[in-house]
């Protein structure tokens, strides 16, 4: 007598799966002709038990190298235990509403390193309008886009070496960076219209290749210096628009190759950039 109800177990594991398929197996080389068929609908029956553990992710639009997936719902770190991303073939992930002909909004409240882990060979990454409010920041991407969410917590691990070159984080509600100069291969950063109060300059420092930075629209009121000097090498493009500075103490910058500052929109009333040495290529400044 065949007792079935040794294989009739809810599938917790892929290792319980394998277990009672040998089980089944077994079973079908012993009574192949009277139970055949009933095996492979039990078999059937697991694979599908296995199958609805996990949620695939696959790609909705697929345009110039970029995969767009299909809508993510994630509200809590625990959320991702399920995840199975199977085009690992992609290198650029969108996640998020990109386009009007297909619905591919998506929900993710935490981004985690455990979702992160799902998605190792991405390399760049856009995940614009997801309603974001948490992020560990991810060590193998080179760009980086988190724009229009909610981002006020962002985990950077001081003991991991982040690849990072390009980060866009254009509106959300960051009110501090600090932790940010461990992004030290950074060349573009954009933390345009966030909720920054007061910016050390300090933090930059540690971003010798940083290019490009954009600070406008956020409620800036002071931008010190530290103790010393700060000299940023390739800085390029400085933008403080629209905040709150009526001073800026500029001495203490050494940018030789800034070409251009702009501050308008702020309450300054003076300004010394006379020096050549500190801004021999200033060729644009913005008041």
């Amino acid at each position: 007598m065949v007792e079935w109800h040794s294989t009739i177990l809810i599938v917790r594991s892929a290792r319980q799966y394998s277990i009672i398929s040998q089980r089944t197996v077994a079973l079908q080389c012993g009574s192949m002709a009277k139970y055949g068929v009933l095996t492979l609908l039990i078999t059937g029956a697991l694979i599908g038990l296995v199958d609805a553990r996990y949620s695939h992710v696959a790609c909705q639009v697929v345009e110039n190298k970029w995969c767009t997936v299909q809508r993510l719902r994630i509200s809590a770190r625990t959320d991702v235990r399920s995840l199975v991303f199977p085009d690992d073939r992609y290198e650029r992930i969108r996640i998020g509403q990109y386009y009007d002909f297909v619905n591919t909004d998506s929900t993710i409240v935490i981004f985690s390193g455990e979702l992160f882990y799902r998605m190792r060979r991405v390399r760049y990454l856009q995940m614009n309008g997801v309603r974001m409010v948490g992020l560990d920041m991810p060590d193998t991407v080179i760009e980086l886009d988190v724009a229009d969410n909610w981002l006020s917590r962002v985990y950077i691990d001081p003991d991991r070496s982040y690849s990072l070159r390009k980060l866009i984080m254009r509106n959300n509600h960051l009110t501090s960076i600090s932790s940010f100069k461990y992004l030290n291969m950074l060349e573009e950063l954009d933390l345009s219209d966030n909720l920054l109060h007061a910016v050390n300059f300090d933090v930059f420092s540690f971003m010798p290749y940083i290019r490009v930075l954009n600070l406008a629209r956020n409620r800036i009121f002071s931008a010190t210096a530290g103790n010393g000097v700060i000299s940023l090498g390739y800085l390029e493009e400085a933008n403080l628009a629209e905040n709150q500075l009526s001073k800026l103490d500029v001495g203490v910058w050494l940018f030789p190759s800034l070409r251009m500052l702009n501050l308008t929109g702020n309450p300054i009333k003076r300004l010394n950039l006379s020096s050549q040495q500190s801004f021999p290529r200033l060729k644009m400044v913005l008041l």
